[in-house]
């Protein structure tokens, strides 16, 4: 009887730290607005750093590279009201691993 409960609370321990770390997604966002202040574009990264671009709810840009080791994090150019650089550049790296997307909202 008191295997079974040493048991049974291990696997309730189990249950409990494996629902706690499925809702850690560790995501964080980052709005941008264009230099008129029409547009509003969200940068939204993923647990390892992947952006996600969104614009009016709708997902307009999906990273499909690999993840980051770090913290990485991208930021938006506004070239016109409608089309934007994302960029990064980590200056740690001397602009190595420095990329840049175009996109454009309409």
């Amino acid at each position: 009887m008191i295997v079974t409960m040493k048991i049974t609370k291990f696997i309730l321990m189990i249950i409990v730290s494996v629902l706690l770390l499925s809702g850690c997604r560790g995501e964080r966002d980052e709005d941008f607005t264009s230099p008129e202040g029409t547009h509003t574009v969200t940068v939204q990264y993923d647990f390892v750093s992947r952006p996600g671009v969104y614009y009016n709810g709708q997902k307009i840009f999906d990273y499909e590279k690999p993840g980051f080791n770090e913290e990485a994090v991208f930021y938006v150019e506004w070239l016109s009201e409608d089309e934007f650089l994302l960029k990064y550049d980590d200056p740690s790296h001397d602009g190595k691993y420095a990329e840049e997307y175009t996109i454009k909202l309409k």
